[in-house]
């Protein structure tokens, strides 16, 4: 099925005359404010207000005329123009706003403002990101009797992006110094892609601290996701929260409950894109959709559970010593060492013997994972070597999205047993197999 864009044409009332102080004014005459489009509910969007959020009566009951005109067709690229006119007989004040949206509510293209008659503005709050074209000062009084037209650019996605839908809601002011008597205007049209849009690429996703490709993901889990022909550059997050578009890329994951949201983007490249499982992600199947500059390129499926733990590795494979740091605390001083140095002639990290002092000292191996916090602690459990550690606690890690923090103790009957496994559980569900050494 081609996947759709909706552009959401608006004429709301964008000049209402008033008097104050026995002097008219006009409320909307350089322009209404943002997301005033009567857009319809989409993705994780709510529906926009439209003109009869200010203004008194029913849409569609004046009798005049409200017409939107574009080609029959477009092309990834293209730039369309767009016509919007609306006629009421007996008006001469009349105004307008346009965005354009995909199916998940999101800005789709780019509009252009070609005169001084109409301008451009951003959506905040619950609608930023999205783009919207209305009529400036100049564009508010009738070009004709009766009648307002403006005509501007929407400049389609570089990507195939299916059916496009213009969605309409307009407004003529009587200027009678009130709300009533306004009139209010719905309206949609459809065009579509001269072109059938290309299957959508294979996206694979799985824990980024396992790489198991089996077990679940979790909501605000760190995710590592695997296709080809992803981002064009590769791009890193620097801010939190994570930014939700890095480089021209998106990743939506809509839920078992058809809830859409944007996940949180830790990096993207060509072959590799690393995100956050969003918040509030329900549990079962979940669609994961990669979106690069607009245009759906690439689609997977992944389960979401509550918990599913995996430990990162230092060599960033799921396998071998772990991601870690030890914690020794002797004589109430604490100090940090590491678990891993780089075998420089074989290009990975081998373990480090730790040395777990005298009896009075106690060393705790500081792990890293994800997919765990949800997990009550006691439900959570370690073996190093097969022995249980009589100290086990888990937390999310401070300051970086999606890191779970494991403190194990480690037992003195391990010295000696040099390469050891560690497992960890929670709720009932293993985590990938990490080593350390014991001296």
């Amino acid at each position: 099925m081609l996947s759709k864009i909706t552009l959401i044409a608006a004429f709301c009332a964008l000049f209402t005359l008033f008097e104050l102080n026995s002097s008219p004014a006009g409320a909307f005459s350089s322009g209404p404010f943002a997301s005033r489009s009567g857009a319809p509910a989409l993705g994780g969007f709510p529906q926009e207000t439209s003109c009869v959020e200010c203004h008194t009566g029913t849409a569609n009951s004046g009798g005049g005329t409200f017409t939107i005109t574009a080609p029959a067709n477009y092309s990834p690229g293209q730039s369309v123009p767009v016509t919007v006119t609306i006629n009421q007989a007996g008006r001469a004040l009349f105004g307008f706003e346009l965005t354009a949206l995909n199916d998940q509510g999101q800005k789709a293209g780019d509009l252009v403002s070609n005169d001084g008659r109409t301008q451009l503005v951003n959506g905040m709050g619950g609608f930023a990101g999205r783009q919207y074209i209305q009529h400036s000062f100049s564009g508010i009084v009738a070009n004709t009797p009766n009648q307002n037209t403006w005509t501007f650019t929407w400049n389609a996605p570089a990507q195939n992006a299916g059916r496009v839908t213009f969605y309409a809601s307009g407004l003529a002011a009587d200027a009678n110094g009130s709300v009533s008597g306004d009139l209010t205007y719905t309206i949609s049209r459809s065009i579509n892609s001269g072109s059938t849009p290309a299957p959508l690429g294979q996206f694979a996703s799985a824990s980024a601290a396992s790489f198991a490709a089996t077990v679940p993901l979790t909501a605000d889990g760190i995710v590592a996701g695997f296709g080809s022909g992803l981002s064009a550059n590769t791009a890193f997050a620097t801010t939190l929260p994570l930014p939700t578009s890095l480089g021209g890329m998106e990743v939506i994951v809509r839920d078992a409950n058809n809830q859409t949201r944007n996940a949180g983007l830790f990096f993207v490249s060509p072959n590799q894109i690393n995100y956050l499982v969003p918040t509030g992600t329900a549990n079962g199947v979940a669609t994961i959709t990669v979106r690069r500059n607009g245009a759906d390129i690439a689609q997977g499926a992944a389960n979401i559970d509550t918990v599913s733990p995996g430990l990162f590795t230092a060599n960033v494979s799921g396998q071998g010593v772990a991601a870690a740091v030890i914690l020794r605390r002797s004589n109430g001083v604490d100090t940090f060492e590491p678990v891993a140095q780089l075998n420089s002639a074989a290009n990975r990290f081998d373990p480090i013997q730790i040395d777990l002092g005298t009896d009075a000292d106690q060393v705790f191996l500081i792990a890293f994972g994800t997919g765990i916090r949800a997990a009550p602690q006691s439900a959570i459990s370690a073996t190093i070597g097969g022995t249980p550690s009589p100290f086990v606690v888990v937390a999310a890690a401070p300051n970086f999205a999606g890191l779970d923090q494991l403190n194990i103790l480690i037992p003195r009957s391990l010295v000696g047993r040099k390469l050891l496994d560690v497992v960890f559980t929670a709720a009932g569900r293993p985590a990938n197999t990490v080593q350390i050494s014991v001296k």
